[in-house]
């Protein structure tokens, strides 16, 4: 997935060979059909993080670099490419703040399913499980919520039609919430969890099947599967979940 050089600037996505958050971005670069590369090899991700390194300041990955232009932070870098390629929300000036805000409540869920990265420490089963009943279900209420929000869901449901966070298409909020879902449903096997909102996991098998989503999915599938945040975080909650499995844990529903 690379651009060749030409007419535009070339894309790059620099970010660990993880999905996480750096897929916020690619979503949005293969529903655009765009044309990027991504830089995973740790020595070069290090030296764009340097403060000798050409370009505006950054401080860490994800970086979005489109000839001159370069910036990170998630939301950011998201924003950048959905008003480039026209993957905002519809529905006018307060949707567009409730697709930022969507966008932020799926970065703040990450910081918190990984402990802010597991900076401070691990999830002991117990402490995981107790996540999931509380903040963890009530952010998937929120995100269950919101979706029926959009006025035109409730015919989409009757006539099998897609769901979207705002009108009748897609938007960049929509594959962060899909980030999220990805994350939580296929790397840590909670998909029975995540049922507990039935319209939630309608959007996630609907957008799952997305021929763009397909696309990168069966690359990235297809390759070595790094952990989260080093490795540790990821598997302090593999062990959670599998004990939570064995317990009827209680989230939400519609």
């Amino acid at each position: 997935m690379s651009a060749a050089e030409g007419e535009k600037p070339v894309i790059t996505v620099v970010y660990w060979p993880i999905r996480f958050r750096g897929n916020f971005l690619l979503y949005v670069l293969e529903e655009a059909k765009a044309k990027y590369k991504v830089i995973t090899n740790f020595p070069e991700i290090k030296a764009r993080t340097q403060k000798n390194s050409n370009g505006y300041p950054v401080f860490a990955v994800p970086i979005l670099e489109i000839g001159s232009f370069r910036c990170s932070q998630m939301p950011a870098c998201v924003l950048h490419l959905a008003n480039l390629f026209k993957l905002t929300p519809s529905g006018g000036k307060e949707n567009e703040s409730r697709g930022l805000m969507m966008l932020l409540n799926c970065n703040d869920i990450l910081s918190e399913i990984t402990m802010n990265g597991g900076k401070y420490k691990m999830w002991t089963p117990e402490e995981f499980i107790t996540f999931t009943e509380t903040r963890l279900a009530k952010w998937m209420t929120i995100l269950n919520d919101a979706l029926m929000e959009n006025p035109d869901n409730a015919k989409a449901l009757e006539e099998k039609r897609p769901l979207y966070y705002f009108g009748k298409s897609v938007c960049y909020s929509d594959f962060g919430v899909l980030a999220v879902l990805d994350g939580l449903v296929d790397e840590f096997g909670m998909g029975d969890y995540i049922k507990q909102w039935k319209n939630l996991y309608t959007f996630y098998t609907q957008m799952s099947s997305r021929p763009s989503v397909v696309k990168l999915w069966g690359f990235q599938k297809k390759t070595k599967n790094y952990k989260w945040c080093g490795g540790q975080i990821q598997e302090s909650i593999e062990k959670a979940v599998e004990v939570m499995q064995k317990t009827k844990v209680k989230g939400g529903t519609d």
